[in-house]
């Protein structure tokens, strides 16, 4: 046991020397500007810029759009009006209210930190975290499984990705920034102390993933040190040796970092044929791969990322001779640069014959490519279709997130059944020769589908689970519960995006009174009441 301990101790300082390897390559802003970046008020001038930038751009596409195809308000309605309300709503509601956000955390008027926490929380209100504990103890073996005959859809398992997905938004972002203008001033070989700070950076998340008899490792911070990253969660060394994974898990966008959610709504598309295909999101772009072709040869944040899993892979091979699965998941903008890792992997293939490339499953991103991205990254899945490798798209109608940028998807459905249907499996959908894969919450308590005012705004706004709030106050503090009652105010479009919301959604697939429904939807009626009702 004291063997195994050391074993683990070299491991883990390894990897956060590799960690900092990555720091060290992102620019360092000048000492002057590092002292207005630490003043509180930068945040409010910062965010006030990304805004400015936002409306100047999103005015430019509107135009563009317009001017290219005049017919486009008569050709695509729904398109052109969702494109111009998202857009309104953004400018309107987004700004103010990250404004008055920023102006509480200057003077301190309100406490955020708990929210994060809270995310947590909620994810285990509903199950108590001792059933969160089963369902991710039946995921690892899931996980961690040598046979994948088929392209499988297992709750135990995604659920838990979804919960990884989760708890990695809680980073502590201020200890990172040390780190990192500590990296620019250090000098020798001695990296133990930055190693020390880099450990409290991510303490939170580590001790979360030890509950679940896991391990966490920073693995990048994708070019910026500021709120993207993406991390390792790997089964434990000393509870956990048969079970050979890696779960690569990038963090989404933060609720109260709106500059973060402008990030998913602003596309301004970029040519990404020397890395990957098509073209995809500018900014998802280049937090992965140098900005200009003479750089290809130098290290990039794709690259040394592939050879961090890499060594990792190694370590774990060696300890028992299995091959390690390496699986790829996100959340929100942390599903949308999961997309194009996993992008980058199924191109190039680099990983050593000691690990297997699983499969992706990310939640509630925003699409990050054209229609050749998406043809061209399906073609890659139909040509090695024998390899059981999947990318699986899980969105919500009602998430305004996925619409962006606005267009119609098609996958996979839940609906209630009909009495005269045959029974199917709830846990698990075999579902082949998709690329994006659609989840639709039909909410049990919701079937009026007359055209009041009413079920209007409850279609464009989304409606709220008073049950879910209920059981929540049950199981929680007062402090805990403040944010859900300011979550009762928030659109469902914005508040579906959470991610609790889906691991409810996910539950409500082991019910027997839902199904999946895998591809198009039968007819265009259907469709259009499926859209009509979707709520949470």
């Amino acid at each position: 046991m004291k063997e195994m301990k050391e074993m683990e101790e070299i491991d883990d300082k390894e990897f956060y020397l590799y960690y900092l390897n990555d720091l060290s390559f992102i620019p360092r802003p000048s000492n002057w500007i590092e002292v207005i970046m630490d003043k509180k008020i930068f945040s409010l001038f910062k965010t006030t810029l990304e805004y400015i930038r936002f409306i100047h751009v999103m005015a430019g596409h509107i135009t563009l759009s317009f001017l290219t195809d005049f017919t486009l308000p008569l050709s695509q309605p729904f398109n052109f009006m969702f494109m111009i309300t998202s857009f309104l709503i953004i400018s309107l509601l987004l700004f103010p209210a990250n404004i008055i956000i920023e102006i509480c955390r200057l003077f301190n008027l309100f406490n955020f930190e708990f929210y994060d926490e809270a995310k947590w929380n909620r994810m285990t209100a509903r199950k108590g975290l001792d059933k969160i504990k089963n369902i991710v103890q039946r995921g690892r073996k899931v996980l961690s499984s040598d046979f994948h005959g088929s392209q499988i859809f297992n709750l135990d398992m995604v659920e838990t990705l979804l919960i990884l997905s989760t708890i990695i938004y809680d980073q502590n972002v201020d200890k990172m920034h040390q780190v990192f203008r500590n990296l620019k001033i250090h000098e020798g070989n001695d990296f133990n102390e930055l190693i020390d700070d880099c450990r409290v950076a991510y303490e939170d998340i580590d001790k979360k993933a030890k509950k679940l008899k896991m391990k966490f490792l920073p693995l990048s911070e994708l070019g910026i040190p500021d709120s993207l990253f993406s991390g390792m969660y790997l089964s434990e060394h000393n509870d956990d040796l048969e079970n050979n994974f890696i779960v690569v898990t990038f963090k989404g966008t933060s609720p109260t970092n709106f500059v973060e959610w402008l990030t998913d709504f602003l596309f301004m598309r970029v040519d990404a044929s020397q890395f990957l295909f098509g073209e995809i999101h500018k900014g998802f772009y280049e937090n992965f791969f140098p900005k200009t072709l003479d750089k290809t040869k130098e290290s990039y944040p794709a690259k040394r990322m592939v050879e961090s899993i890499c060594n990792l892979a190694k370590k774990m091979h060696e300890r028992n001779k299995k091959k390690v699965n390496v699986w790829i998941t996100g959340h929100s903008l942390g599903a949308a640069l999961a997309q194009v890792f996993y992008a980058r992997l199924m191109k190039i293939d680099p990983l050593p014959d000691y690990c297997v490339l699983r499969d992706a499953y990310v939640f509630a991103g925003p699409a990050v490519g054209d229609k050749d991205f998406a043809s061209t990254f399906n073609g890659i899945f139909n040509k090695n279709f024998k390899e059981n490798r999947m990318l699986w798209r899980i969105v919500n109608t009602n998430d305004i997130v996925t619409k962006m940028p606005p267009q119609h998807l098609y996958g996979v459905v839940l609906r209630k059944k009909n009495d005269d249907e045959e029974e199917k499996d709830d846990n698990l959908g075999s579902m082949e020769d998709m690329l994006s894969k659609k989840l639709i919450d039909d909410r049990k308590d919701y079937e009026d589908s007359r055209f009041t005012l009413n079920n209007i705004l409850n279609s464009i706004l989304g409606k709220h689970n008073i049950a879910s709030y209920y059981d929540y106050d049950i199981n929680h503090s007062p402090n805990e519960l403040i944010m859900d009652k300011i979550e009762t105010f928030i659109p469902g479009i914005i508040h579906n995006h959470f991610p609790h919301r889906y691991f409810m959604a996910m539950e409500r697939l082991r019910s027997n009174e839902y199904e999946l429904v895998v591809g198009e939807y039968k007819n265009i009626i259907d469709k259009l009441l499926a859209d009509a009702h979707v709520v949470f």
